[in-house]
């Protein structure tokens, strides 16, 4: 009788492993059905002479011994071996990479750059908004440029050594995405809301219309009509994160980014397992990054602990740590690095 039982025990307990290994291995698929999706990028890319000019914004340059200063300044903090990169087995930093370009596969600058700092130790995820404006040293390039300056002489790759040689921050990976999958997600999770203004109206529709240009859509289509809290398109969302010539600058504009950023992050954990499938489907395959898919596959189980983190929105350089210079007719930020890399290293490991 006890040998019975035994055996049904056993035939139990073998067809419930049965199940939870099938039921595990249907998971594996379609998360690596997905992971397929993406377009993975070693980022190896050579570093070009040189790129075209920027937006230059500055009449006249600043004096000529100030920047020999501040050229030398950058060099001197590049080759700064005392100080190594700040790395904690519990931080895993992503720079999350949005450039302007306007054509699908086209080359550009990155138009926003935010590290994204999961500190399991602190139970935190922060945001660091880096200021395209920032003047840096960029590896195997002569001379400083404007920090995403960057990824146009050499992709994602020199970007984040950029950012790791001039901010002394290991940066483990990156994720890019361009101008036409950032209106595409937005459009996935049906619009985000924001707060406008009659004068950032003015400067986002001007985006707009160049983005209806370049989808061969009528001028005038989509444009804000008017100001206040209102649920917005992909196109209009992307014309609000770029304005930089309305209240704070570029500051501002980098806020704007985060705001629309963190409601899109969690209209996503909203979603239900149809619209999931339908964005993770239609979205990854406009997603570049050298993230592996085993890196990928564990980030995705860990989305239910991590949502309960804590987030930490800011930006740098922050308030009194910088100055404004002018140089190739290019206005930059003169940043104290000694200080802005201590913050950043407070703030991500804190």
């Amino acid at each position: 009788m006890k040998s019975g039982k035994s055996k049904k025990a056993k035939i139990i307990t073998i067809s419930v492993i049965g199940v939870v290994a099938v039921i595990c291995l249907a998971g594996y698929l379609v998360i690596n059905g997905y992971l397929s999706k993406i377009h993975y990028d070693s980022g190896k890319q050579n570093i070009m002479s040189s790129i075209s000019p920027d937006n230059q914004s500055a009449n006249s340059d600043s004096p000529k011994s100030e920047i020999d200063a501040m050229n030398k300044k950058i060099e001197e903090n590049m080759r700064n071996n005392s100080k190594p990169l700040m790395y904690d087995k519990d931080v895993y930093n992503v720079l999350l990479i949005g450039s302007d370009t306007r054509t699908k596969g086209g080359t550009g600058r990155s138009d926003s750059m935010i590290l994204i700092s999961i500190n399991k130790k602190t139970k935190k995820i922060v945001e660091t908004s880096l200021l395209r404006d920032i003047y840096v040293g960029i590896p195997g390039v002569s001379e400083g440029d404007r920090l995403n300056a960057a990824y146009a002489y050499g992709g994602p790759e020199l970007l984040l050594q950029t950012v790791q040689q001039n901010f002394k921050i290991k940066v483990d990976k990156y994720i890019c995405v361009d101008f036409f999958s950032f209106m595409d997600l937005v459009d996935k999770v049906e619009g985000v809301t924001i707060n406008i203004s009659d004068a950032e109206i003015e400067v986002a529709n001007g985006y707009i219309h160049e983005i209806n240009k370049l989808k061969n859509l009528p001028s005038n289509d989509g444009l804000f009509t008017h100001a206040g809290i209102q649920q917005v398109t992909g196109r209009q969302a992307l014309g609000y994160v770029r304005i930089r010539y309305v209240g704070n600058g570029d500051f501002g504009r980098t806020d704007r980014q985060r705001t629309v950023l963190n409601q899109v992050f969690a209209k996503i954990k909203g979603l239900n397992i149809g619209q999931i499938n339908n964005l993770l489907n239609n979205f990854l395959p406009e997603v570049t990054t050298n993230i592996s898919k085993g890196e990928l596959f564990s980030l995705i189980l860990s989305i239910p602990a991590y949502s309960k983190y804590q987030v930490v929105s800011w930006h740098i350089p922050q308030d009194g740590v910088f100055s404004y210079f002018a140089v190739r007719k290019m206005s930059v930020l003169d940043v104290n690095f000694e200080k802005t890399i201590s913050q950043m290293q407070s703030t991500i490991y804190g």
